[in-house]
């Protein structure tokens, strides 16, 4: 038996696999349009010292490391690793690659290395940090002088001086000037994708999100087995609450009521806003039965000893709650319907109350 925590972990592991398999297929077609630029360099005469074999034997080296990190992934091997996504060995992969790339380019052409060092480093916009992209940026800039120090040494004719070390401290201004753009671009979707999937006055999931968790959660079930229910909060009357202490007063007390729930589920459900005064929870890896809903009435305990003695001591709310426990094959609109039509019956019953759809 998989422990509801475990449930969870399962859940959105897998989705983070799934994005990790696309990543990893992103980095594959980008290799292969590096390869063909590779070609095509070579039939115009801008490769030196290896033929066309070397350089099928460069890329297929590099295409095998990809497909290296793709089985890890599609085996769940990465998941051993203390970064399951391998960004930095991906990203240093293509690095090595730019790099030898560079030491068989003739120098016309070599400044077009800095732009593939760039689109590596991209990659790391999913994962790094900033510390992380400097670092990289440093090894690159290494690499690239060490490359251009080994061409010195062995075939003077090919190096510009001059032009390289041009070449370098551009690759490290431009290196660590993307850094800070990449990071800021990683922040600025770490605070987009939250904005995306919670609602702004609750910090609860968002509507959107709730949906998207139980499609994921109903799709889980039906590979597994694994049971899970939906309970719908609806607040009593909260209507006079606006029209008595004003709207200011009122989102106060949605804000405390999501705090409330967000307090008395466990850590492995979800809690959301499905719009206005009404609140869903999933209860996930739970198996509802009609006369036991500890879960529920845990919530519903919690929510008739709320307080507001910031907006009136006199103050108190009540919820009416509905749920349904997930069947097997049902659609999510199905289980929303039972789950809506228990807190109707909930309602019709005196509210303040708890009422389980049928089975």
């Amino acid at each position: 038996m998989i422990s509801p925590a475990g449930h969870k972990h399962i859940a959105q592991d897998e989705h983070a696999q799934a994005l990790r398999l696309r990543r990893a297929f992103l980095a594959f077609c980008g290799y292969i349009l590096v390869s063909a630029g590779a070609f095509l360099s070579h039939y115009l005469g801008f490769i030196r010292d290896i033929g066309i074999f070397g350089i099928t034997a460069i890329l297929l080296g590099l295409l095998l490391g990809n497909l290296i990190v793709f089985a890890l992934i599609h085996t769940g091997t990465n998941r051993r690793f203390a970064d399951p996504s391998m960004t930095l060995p991906q990203l240093l992969l293509g690095i090595v690659f730019c790099t030898v790339l560079a030491f068989y380019t003739k120098s016309p052409l070599r400044g077009i290395e800095i732009l593939l060092y760039i689109l590596v480093l991209m990659f790391g916009v999913f994962r790094l940090r900033l510390i992380d992209f400097i670092i990289l940026s440093v090894i690159t800039t290494f690499l690239y002088a060490g490359t251009v120090g080994l061409l010195h040494h062995f075939h003077p004719a090919q190096v510009n001086i001059r032009l390289e070390a041009i070449r370098t401290a551009s690759l490290l201004l431009a290196a660590t000037w993307v850094s800070f753009i990449f990071n800021y671009i990683a922040n600025l979707r770490r605070k987009i994708r939250r904005i995306a999937s919670h609602d702004e006055l609750t910090g609860l999931y968002n509507r959107r999100e709730i949906f998207r968790i139980l499609a994921r959660e109903k799709a889980l079930s039906q590979r597994s087995g694994l049971p899970f229910s939906l309970c719908i909060l609806d607040l009593d009357d909260f209507k006079a609450v606006n029209d008595t202490y004003g709207h200011l007063a009122g989102d106060y007390a949605l804000k405390e009521f999501a705090r409330t729930l967000r307090e008395n589920i466990r850590s492995e459900d979800y809690a959301g806003r499905y719009g206005g005064e009404e609140f869903i929870v999933i209860f996930v890896n739970y198996n509802l039965t009609d006369d036991h809903t500890p879960s529920a009435q845990r919530l519903m305990a919690a929510i008739r000893t709320l307080r507001f003695p910031d907006i009136s001591d006199t103050l108190r709310i009540t919820a009416s709650i509905g749920v349904a426990a997930y069947r097997p094959q049902e659609s999510i609109d199905s289980l929303l319907a039972r789950a809506d039509q228990a807190l109707y019956q909930a309602k019709l019953k005196g509210k303040n109350q708890i009422v389980c759809g049928e089975k």
